[in-house]
This record gives C-alpha cells, structure tokens and sequence, in this order.
C-alpha cells in the first residue's frame, strides 16, 4: 500500500512506471490506486474515467497473478524500458517468482544481480518487494539483516527501505484505554531507509495511515 502511494507520486512527477503485482489482480491495483489518489474510497464515474486517463501514458501494469519467470521479468524490464519508456518497475514480491525458491540462495543471487545490472544498463529503478523473516514479537522493528532469503539480496541492491507497520499502536487501540490524544502522536508506520549505496544518509520517518483514503501522511 505504502508503495502504491510511492507510484502515484512518481506518476505526477512525471515518471512512466510499470507495476508487476504477482499477488493482486491488476483491477484491484487500480482500485487501491484511485482511492489513494481521490483520498476516498467512493469515486465517481466520471473520476474513474479522468484517472485512467490521465495514467494510459504513465502507468502500466503487468496483467498476471499468480507465479512468473525470473526470465520473463527480466524480460518485463526491458520491455517497459526500450518498448513504453518506463523508468520506474515494482516487482511484487520476490517469492512469486517459479524459479527462484526460497530455499534457493543461488537462485535469489542470480535474480537480484541480473535485476541490478539491468537497472544500470537501462538508467532504470526497481523497487523489488522482498518480505522479513519472521520476527519473535510482531511489534519488533526489523533491519536489513532480517530480509528473508540470500543475504545476496540486502549486498546487491543499491537501496534497503524498510516499511514498518505499527502493531503495537493497533493494540492500544484496540483495548480502548489510551487516550485520543495520546494515540495521535504516536506514528502507525515507520520508513526506514537502511542502504544508500549512492549516498551517505540512512534513517527513518514516520507515518500516520488515513484509512478512508488509503494513504500515509506525515503528520496525524
């Protein structure tokens, strides 16, 4: 969801991005997106015509679920680039590919390495979904060393960004006996940026989720 938003943003700056979502049909893509966009989750008619649109030039959307190739993504890439001019690629997720299991660590090397050498041939940037471990409590923040699979994974990639979803704050809610004004300055998300092989700036921000919009905010 968090990246979703990402997408729409890139769009309005302009970028042509092309959406692999192995593990949501493409019509629930654009529906999650629309909301985002409209802030509500009731769009019009008529919204859904202008923002689809306004996106048939900049968005693309890799129209299976299910499991693919390695080869065929990679293939995916070069496509959007050369063919529709995208510059932007999200593959979600990692463990959706047929070929690249997860008990695999060299077939998870080959991926992410052909992945990074295809961003580089291409000028282009990917942002492959790749999910942690499981964690001893699910309130515990993870770091790049808890990335599931090949440590290839966090060593290849040029950037680590680690969304973080607050479950501890969901509780208190839950229970009921914290007050409002406490449980509005507490963040329902935190963003860590864990790699920067470009830069030299890692850290974190944080986040508040507006559920009828879909969408993370910067402040409650």
């Amino acid at each position: 969801m968090y990246l979703s938003q990402i997408i729409l943003s890139m769009m309005k700056q302009g970028s042509k991005c092309l959406i692999a979502s192995l593990e949501m049909r493409p019509v629930l893509t654009l529906s999650r997106m629309i909301t985002q966009a409209l802030g509500s989750a009731e769009p019009t008619d008529d919204y859904i015509r202008k923002f689809c649109e306004r996106a048939s030039d900049k968005l693309y959307i890799y129209d299976q679920t299910g499991v693919t190739s390695s080869q065929d993504m990679i293939a995916s890439l070069h496509y959007g680039s050369v063919v529709l001019g995208c510059s932007v690629f999200v593959v979600d997720s990692l463990m959706k590919l047929n070929d690249v299991s997860e008990e695999s660590l060299d077939a998870q090397k080959r991926f992410v390495n052909s992945i990074a050498v295809t961003c580089r041939d291409l000028n282009i940037h990917v942002f492959l979904v790749a999910h942690t471990r499981k964690m001893k409590d699910e309130t515990e923040i993870p770091d790049a060393t808890d990335i599931m699979g090949s440590s290839h994974i966090r060593n290849l990639c040029d950037n680590i960004i680690c969304v973080w979803r607050n479950r501890a704050k969901e509780k208190l809610v839950e229970e009921g006996k914290t007050p409002p004004e406490e449980l509005r300055i507490i963040p329902d998300c935190k963003v860590f940026v864990q790699k920067q092989r470009n830069a030299q700036w890692e850290g974190s921000f944080n986040f508040w989720f507006d559920p009828k919009g879909l969408r993370y905010k910067e402040s409650p």
